[in-house]
């Protein structure tokens, strides 16, 4: 005869042994991600030692010092991760660069609960000697910047039909902006899948949406940074450069070409 309750002590081991399942599961994955960040940090010093850049491990004030850049200032907790900082030359340019990771905590309730997301990202910026005092943001057009061209909150249009269609600028002045996208430089950016740009007080920030950079990743936008500089037209350069800066720079005076005996 079957006796009730007889298989209460197998559902029981069961569920333990599930849960603790789950629980090494969960432990596992808590120690390799805790590895790869450990792994990933390693690997981004390294980068920074072999390009001569300072290497900050973390940075609460750095919200600060971009909070005029999208998204600086949005949320709590914010901070600085992975930050390398130094001088470098992009394109012909001299120019004091931070890069690194950005963090910061979005909380939301309903009333009823409350949750609260982290987001991670990666950035570049930098402060070439090149005079910019204008505000300047380009990014990929999206639905709502069609949206809001269809009611008349339009950007900046360019002789560039496929550029315009491509990219929603916004300039505090359109002049600028027409002198620094000459068609050389419309079509850098329309060669390549390029980054956000922001500048604000002199600043360029370089961003591609909240997501983080593997190192190589930062490598390889070191290299777009370095061919957008080096497509800052001439005429920019010769009114926007110290006078001291511009007998060595190879856009103004491009060396001369080695001829074979």
């Amino acid at each position: 005869m079957h006796q009730l309750g007889a298989g209460v002590p197998f559902e029981g081991a069961l569920i333990a042994l599930v849960v603790g399942g789950m629980v090494v599961v969960l432990v596992m994955a808590l120690i390799l991600g805790a590895k790869r960040e450990r792994e990933r940090t390693e690997a981004l010093a390294r980068f920074a030692a072999e390009r001569g850049l300072r290497f900050i491990g973390e940075d609460r004030a750095l919200d600060e010092r971009f909070a005029a850049f999208d998204p600086f200032a949005v949320g709590h907790s914010r901070r600085g991760l992975n930050l390398m900082e130094g001088d470098v030359r992009a394109g012909g340019l001299r120019m004091t660069l931070v890069c690194g990771d950005y963090q910061y905590k979005i909380t939301r309730s309903t009333g009823k609960s409350t949750t609260t997301t982290t987001y991670n990202m990666s950035f570049l910026a930098v402060r070439p000697v090149l005079e910019l005092k204008e505000d300047l943001t380009v990014r990929a057009e999206g639905m709502i910047d069609k949206i809001g061209a269809f009611v008349g909150f339009d950007d900046i249009d360019f002789e560039s039909s496929e550029f315009s269609k491509r990219f929603h600028v916004k300039c505090s002045d359109r002049r600028f902006a027409f002198d620094l996208f000459d068609p050389r430089m419309m079509e850098y950016f329309l060669s390549v899948q390029p980054p956000r740009l922001q500048a604000r007080s002199g600043v360029l920030l370089f961003d591609r949406g909240v997501r983080r950079w593997e190192p190589a990743e930062f490598a390889a936008q070191f290299g777009w940074i370095d061919g957008f500089c080096a497509r800052v037209p001439r005429h920019v350069r010769a009114a926007r450069l110290p006078a001291s800066e511009q007998a060595d720079d190879p856009v103004l005076h491009p060396p001369m070409p080695e001829h074979s005996a």
